[in-house]
């Protein structure tokens, strides 16, 4: 059980901590830095000993660097749907972009970024595969049976970008599952996956979509541009871990509405037992048992590929207080999975030192979540809520703190926030000074003493994923018109 996940920190009163070195299991650990950044974990052996480890520069095995200031940009793609786009609020044209918010982050603090994003309103992670989604293939005519060419205001035909027939996408996605091969600024440091907002706690979607869907794009990214240079020695897959909606999952079954070609094997439903069983409706009923089950089935794609686990729903968590997981829905989540798994370590929901950081508890926690208007009747909330579940500015602008905290593996304490500024021809929102430096607080203190849990993927023996499910052929006319995904859900 690692030290510092209980609490204790070295008494050091000055921004800079004492630079150690020590050799442990033969390798010479530089530890280091800056206060803020990572500096050791001690981590509990087999035999009870303790092993000081280092993750300043280095992971736990060979070669992997962390994100070191550098003149080279970091490379980033996101993968995912509008939790990653994210919408804009009622009566407002600003999208909560994470992509470039995390721009933002990183270079207030130093560090250049070139992103893109692939993004598909309510779509799966599955129909972002590369396997189904090859380059050069004719699309002009969207009656084809091969592919479908996008064309909205963030994608233009020129850039050759196409997607399944019958996937719909709205103006603020920005569509191309071909970015991931035609790397405009080089080989990718980093793809970012995301999965549908509920999925990763449907075990049986779990197992038969995103863990082939991951596995798929670890493939991949090994075997694209082997012999570039890359910032970490290798391409990163990393999972972002999303949030739990504001009231848990709220509904007996993961739900029915979802676009039919995002879904091509069946709604989610048709992976649980919901109609005859409370099983799934009890191990997310409430917002914390909701974000643990997601921890868990994010956290779990570690053993298929991915690296890095970006906890952005274990940050949310805690800014709304940190309420205790019920051990019943624990248990039941538990018992789904084969073994404890990468999370095991931890003590969850995450602690804040600084409790008054969570100023988000009960109904305030609405600020977290994108606000849809007066009339707005939302079906996350009890209460007469009118938010949705994508993410607020201040929402978003949490995640894209825990990202920058877990890929630089440093503070992001004083990092600019949205203020109307424009990144990468886009104008971001703007948010309360106060409530960005809380969230700082919370992103540092969620992330940085738990680097080897997040960076633990390159220790997780890999697992096979199951075969991926096969894919209908699609025929003009089948797909669903209307419903609430095709609107930008998640």
């Amino acid at each position: 059980q690692a030290i510092w996940a209980q609490g204790l920190r070295p008494p050091i009163e000055s921004s800079l901590w004492a630079r150690v070195q020590f050799l442990a299991s033969g390798d010479l650990c530089a530890m280091v830095a800056v206060f803020g950044r990572p500096g050791f974990a001690l981590v509990a052996t087999s035999g009870a000993a303790l092993v000081l480890q280092c993750f300043a520069g280095s992971s736990l095995r060979g070669g992997q660097q962390r994100g070191q200031p550098s003149e080279d940009p970091l490379k980033i793609l996101f993968v995912g749907n509008s939790f990653t786009f994210g919408p804009s609020a009622f009566n407002t044209t600003e999208q909560n972009n994470l992509p470039r918010f995390f721009k933002l982050v990183a270079e207030s603090l130093g560090h250049k970024v070139q992103q893109q994003e692939d993004t598909i309103g309510g779509c799966s992670l599955f129909m972002h595969r590369p396997s189904i989604n090859p380059s050069g293939l004719n699309c002009s005519d969207n009656s084809s049976q091969q592919c479908w060419m996008v064309n909205n205001t963030n994608i233009d035909p020129s850039d050759g970008c196409s997607v399944n027939p019958g996937v719909r996408y709205g103006a603020q996605d920005a569509p191309c599952p071909q970015r991931l091969m035609k790397q405009d600024f080089g080989a990718w440091d980093v793809v970012v996956l995301q999965d549908n907002s509920i999925l990763p706690s449907v075990v049986g979607a779990l197992n038969q979509m995103l863990a082939p869907s991951v596995s798929e794009y670890s493939r991949v990214l090994r075997q694209s541009g082997a012999h570039q240079t890359r910032r970490f020695g290798e391409p990163l897959l990393a999972m972002f871990m999303t949030w739990s909606y504001y009231d848990g999952g709220h509904r007996k079954c993961p739900g029915a509405s979802f676009p039919p070609t995002c879904f091509p094997n069946g709604t989610l439903d048709s992976f649980t037992d919901c109609e005859t069983s409370d099983a799934w409706s009890e191990s997310v009923a409430g917002h914390p048992c909701m974000a643990y089950s997601l921890a868990r089935g994010y956290a779990e794609m570690l053993d298929y590929g991915a690296k890095v686990l970006v906890p952005s729903g274990l940050a949310w968590e805690a800014a709304r207080g940190s309420e205790p997981i019920p051990q019943q829905c624990k248990a039941a989540i538990d018992a789904e999975f084969p073994g404890p798994g990468p999370l095991a370590n931890l003590s969850l929901p995450i602690k804040l030192e600084d409790e008054t950081l969570a100023r988000w508890r009960g109904a305030k926690a609405q600020d977290l979540f994108l606000y849809q208007g007066p009339d707005y009747n939302s079906t996350y909330c009890d209460d007469g809520c009118h938010v949705d579940n994508h993410p607020s500015a201040l929402g978003q602008y949490l995640n894209a703190l825990v990202f920058f905290a877990t890929l630089f593996g440093e503070s992001p304490v004083g990092a600019d926030w949205p203020q109307g500024q424009v990144v990468d021809g886009m104008a971001l929102p703007t948010i309360d000074e106060q409530d960005a430096r809380a969230l700082q607080h919370i992103a540092h203190e969620v992330v940085v003493p738990y680097l080897a849990t997040w960076w633990s993927g390159s220790l997780v023996p890999r697992r096979t994923a199951p075969p991926a499910m096969p894919l209908p052929l699609w025929r003009p006319g089948s797909e669903a018109v209307g419903g609430e995904m095709f609107g930008g859900g998640a």
